[in-house]
């Protein structure tokens, strides 16, 4: 059999079955699953085979309303963000080339936020406001890249019955049942 460049990748399918059903699916461009269910051992943006072992990590939610209390208080909002939150305990994997894709990009962004501090501390030096206001900013976008673009997959709702996770590519959605 010839190797076809253009299909779609293959991988090991492992997942367990419920009795209504399997413990991932998807819904439209979310994975969802189970509280007891686990991911398949695949990368969940390409659907290559993961990199074992897949470490597991903590997903937390709260619902979107309480950023209303961020026009009170960042402080209100933070330690009733804090209390109200719901996580749960997923193993997503990823392959060879995501993985070094995201440490790129944490390590990226660590280097971008010493840089920053570096600016700040050299503006106190110099007693120059423009760049202290640069080496701010360029600190505030290294975290927000390293947050946002270092992220496997994040969760948009936790509840009793059900995780719902977004940041999954299409080939790994594909490879996943449709609930009915």
């Amino acid at each position: 059999m010839q190797h076809n460049p253009y299909a779609p990748p293959q991988a090991r399918v492992s997942v367990r079955a419920l009795d209504d059903g399997s413990q991932v699916w998807r819904e439209g461009e979310l994975a969802v699953m189970t509280p007891s269910g686990e991911l398949p051992p695949r990368c969940v943006k390409c659907n290559a085979d993961a990199v074992q072992p897949i470490k597991e990590r903590t997903v937390y939610w709260h619902t979107p309303w309480l950023y209303v209390l961020i026009l009170i208080s960042i402080l209100v909002y933070l330690i009733v963000a804090l209390i109200a939150r719901k996580s749960a305990r997923i193993g997503p994997g990823l392959c060879e080339e995501h993985r070094r894709l995201r440490n790129n990009v944490i390590l990226g962004s660590l280097l971008g936020a010493f840089a920053g501090i570096g600016l700040v501390i050299a503006a106190i030096g110099n007693s120059s406001g423009a760049l202290g206001l640069l080496g701010g900013l360029v600190l505030l976008a290294a975290v927000i890249v390293g947050m946002v673009k270092g992220r496997i997959v994040y969760a948009v709702r936790i509840d009793a019955n059900r995780i719902s996770l977004k940041g999954c590519g299409e080939a790994f959605l594909a490879s996943l049942p449709r609930r009915r």
